[in-house]
């Protein structure tokens, strides 16, 4: 065989003869189209070398039988292009990156997406024929390369260095003509042109290749990297003018995902941060981050040792990690175009590219789905979940499959970046979700957290942080002092919601939380031995008044009249049923509550004068707390005096089995509609065919009350209730005429306690929205219909009972 050589041989040995491999033209389709198998990859891999090259732009034009890759790299000199470029599978970036320490391959983008070098055969996936074109640094000449890709193919016995490449040298760029402000400012950089395409490149092929290479792009390191790339096809851009043209028509802002022209934007994590729940963990040598964020609030900051991944500590890991409730999917399926399901979910990136197929819709590389079905109600899945997992590394540790569709190759650093995504980011968000969204149907529909600012909300926060940092590890550096702190006495979720704060505030060393703690603790348990006095001496003044009545209609009993008087009030069913006077027993149910209510308001009076003794100045917050508390005693205290006419139930029971709509809609119109005003008309109608709930009447009371009560002092000629069956239970809809909210007013706090833009206390709505949240209930301001007045949305889920 040409290129052997006879080796010098000891005696008895057989002759011995030294063999070379040769490279067949063949090599060209193994590297090229049956290596790249898909167009988009063929893109990507082009796109990549501009990354690495140092461009900061990359262009790419699509005519009908070329593309154009055009980028301001350092480009490449005649040596380059001979040493490197036509060397095949050498490539330089490796050496630059055996010759690195991690460290400085992640600062000022010091990484190469690829490191094969064979990146450069995937334009024979694209077309038959390559030009390129590079001008390095400070020189005027650029070379130019031709390649007939065809030419390698004529016969495979044929060796693959014969074949000749034809080079020249030029003085400028050929590019074209709508590329020519980028050509003018193109000191330096390469350009390829790939023609006679296999394959044309239609409308929905560019889209889809363009949603592709938003994937593709670092949106969290596009900025600091400073690479941007822009598609242009001029073939297009009268079906862009139409998308544009019909967004315009309906108001709306044309969905970027349905634009080809343009630069490619990876804007999907920064339109989901406001809108749902997020995790990000990094790894910083010894030390693990964790912050978790809640609909633009942060939740928690903690900072643990690194004790389990000592092959990631300088690999730059980062994850962040979005769950996707259903507003989220509805914000993302708008604004992107396409439903997330399909766009896909947590995607991996190595040296600020993509690996794939990593995060692709029904790719599970990370076992999210595996695990799911173990437990649907307990775990998070690929539907559930989208977002991005970074490392910076060398081929030794993660190492991407050579066919560029089969992720990373198995090492011990891989295994170790599977169990931290799994362990430290999707455990840690499930955590949270499930407990505190999950928990509540209703919050999967929220945009906000007005379903979490409630006390039953504030509590499962507050629990899941106490949860999490229930380790001597755990540094709890922040947490949400909007969320997690104390909240309201009278909640049934009080007293486990001060073990939780007792937890955090250990952990923190808050010294002054855990006095605030004890105060509260203290109050609790006066209020509650004031309460459990008042109910025994009610109880014992009505059993004495019971036993005068007995006495006294036992004496009438022989009498026919008191005989069919007593059987027409057994035959009384109906919940609000109108009485003509007041018979004993609601007399004494009204002075028990009445009586309760009486001793929590005196109660409530102590505690702020003993928490002020000896003050000169009272802080604002302290006295809008205390005279809240009253306040809504108060408001109970005239709720009773309502129903006392008309309520033929024992008030002291408190919580009833019945149907809320059903209440709702008879408490308007026998109590509510009658003790109003003659300015004000309320109106109701009722569709629902029933919600079977256990709840407080009373509290069912102050929402109507408090919501009429607004819409008198808005000036409000007509407030109408609407009740209607929505998929999760009851629908409220509630509107009136009046000066609807002031201009300036902020929409986002009207739920807030004491926030009020006009002369009203700013408990009112507060209040509603506490009442709700212990029922599972929300509300909502939204959009009037004719744009004057007020309206409210309330929704109550079904099959929920009220603690």
């Amino acid at each position: 065989m040409e290129g052997s050589k006879t080796l010098a041989k000891k005696p008895g040995d057989a002759e011995t003869k030294r063999l070379n491999f040769e490279v067949s033209t063949g090599l060209k389709r193994v590297l090229g189209r049956e290596l790249i198998t898909d167009d988009e990859v063929a893109i990507f891999e082009m796109v990549k070398n501009s990354f690495d090259a140092g461009a900061d732009t990359v262009n790419l034009y699509f005519e009908e039988d070329s593309v154009v890759v055009a980028d301001n790299g350092s480009g490449m000199s005649f040596d380059d292009l001979k040493e490197k470029w036509l060397f095949v599978a050498y490539s330089s970036k490796r050496d630059d990156n055996a010759r690195k320490d991690f460290r400085d391959l992640a600062a000022e983008r010091g990484t190469y997406a690829g490191s094969k070098g064979i990146g450069r055969f995937s334009s024979d996936r694209l077309g038959q024929s390559l030009v390129l074109q590079t001008r390095p640094k400070r020189t005027r000449a650029v070379h130019k390369l031709t390649v007939d890709w065809r030419r390698f193919e004529r016969n495979d016995k044929e060796h693959f260095e014969k074949v000749p490449v034809a080079y020249e040298e030029t003085s400028s760029f050929e590019l074209p003509s709508q590329l020519a402000k980028f050509g003018s400012e193109l000191a330096h950089g390469t350009v390829i042109e790939v023609g006679r395409l296999r394959r044309r490149w239609d409308r929905q092929r560019l889209l889809d290749l363009k949603a592709s290479l938003a994937k593709l792009i670092n949106p969290f390191g596009a900025e600091a990297d400073r690479f941007s790339i822009y598609i242009t096809a001029p073939a297009e851009a009268a079906g862009d003018k139409q998308v544009r043209a019909a967004a315009a028509k309906a108001r709306e802002e044309p969905i970027p995902g349905r634009i080809v022209n343009g630069r490619v934007e990876n804007f999907i994590f920064s339109t989901l941060r406001s809108k749902t729940t997020y995790i990000v963990v990094s790894i910083d040598g010894d030390k693990i981050n964790t912050t978790l964020t809640d609909r633009g609030e942060v939740i928690y900051k903690i900072r643990e040792p690194n004790t389990s991944y000592p092959l990631l500590k300088n690999s730059g890991f980062r994850c962040e990690i979005y769950y996707l409730n259903q507003s989220a999917k509805a914000t993302f399926a708008r604004r992107i175009g396409v439903q997330s399901v399909k766009f896909g979910s947590v995607f991996l990136f190595r040296n600020g590219f993509r690996v794939y197929p990593v995060g692709d819709d029904g790719d599970d590389w990370f076992g999210f789905d595996r695990r799911k079905q173990q437990g649907f109600r307990r775990f998070l899945g690929t539907r559930e979940i989208i977002g991005r997992v970074d490392v910076v590394g060398s081929g030794d540790d993660f190492q991407e499959a050579s066919s560029r569709n089969q992720g990373l190759i198995e090492t011990p650093a891989v295994r170790q970046l599977r169990k931290a995504i799994m362990s430290n980011c999707l455990r840690r968000l499930e955590r949270y979700v499930v407990p505190v969204s999950w928990v509540d149907k209703a919050d999967a529909n929220a945009e906000d957290l007005s379903r979490l600012l409630t006390d039953p909300g504030r509590a499962r926060v507050s629990a899941a942080v106490a949860s999490l940092v229930d380790s001597d590890d755990v540094e709890l550096l922040a947490y949400s002092k909007r969320l997690v702190g104390l909240i309201n006495e009278r909640s049934s979720e009080f007293e486990a919601s001060l073990v939780s704060l007792r937890s955090i505030a250990d952990k923190t060393g808050d010294k002054a939380l855990l006095a605030q703690l004890d105060k509260a603790e203290k109050r609790f348990e006066d209020l509650r031995k004031s309460e459990a006095e008042a109910r025994a001496e009610a109880d014992r003044q009505r059993e004495a008044a019971e036993a005068a009545d007995q006495r006294a209609q036992a004496a009438e009993a022989a009498t026919e009249e008191a005989r069919s008087e007593a059987a027409t009030e057994r035959q009384r069913a109906h919940f609000l049923e109108s009485v003509v006077s007041l018979d004993t027993a609601t007399i004494l149910n009204l002075h028990h509550q009445v009586t309760i209510y009486a001793v929590d308001i005196a109660q409530q009076i102590e505690n702020l004068l003993t928490a002020t003794a000896g003050q000169k100045t009272v802080p604002r917050e302290t006295m809008l707390k205390a005279v809240e508390q009253m306040a809504f005693l108060n408001r109970k205290v005239l709720a009773v005096t309502k129903f006392a006419a008309k309520a033929k139930f024992k008030l002291d029971s408190e919580k009833i089995d019945s149907d809320l709509a059903g209440f709702i809609t008879e408490y308007i119109e026998e109590i509510a509609r009658m003790s109003g005003s003659a300015r004000l008309k309320v109106e109701v109608t009722n569709s629902h065919p029933g919600l079977k709930l256990r709840f407080n009447p009373i509290d069912a009371s102050i929402i109507v009350d408090n919501l009429i009560s607004n819409a008198r002092r808005a000036k409000a000629s007509k407030i109408k209730f609407e009740l209607s069956l929505d998929k999760s239970g009851l629908l409220l809809r509630v509107s009136d005429n009046g000066r609807g909210i002031a201009p300036k007013a902020d929409k986002k706090r009207i739920f807030e306690m004491g926030y009020t833009t006009t002369h009203g206390s700013g408990l009112g709505l507060y209040h509603v929205r506490q009442v709700l949240g212990e029922m599972g209930g929300s509300i909502e301001l939204q959009d009037s219909a004719d744009g004057k007045g007020a309206s409210f949305l309330v929704k109550v889920v079904g099959g929920r009972k009220s603690k």
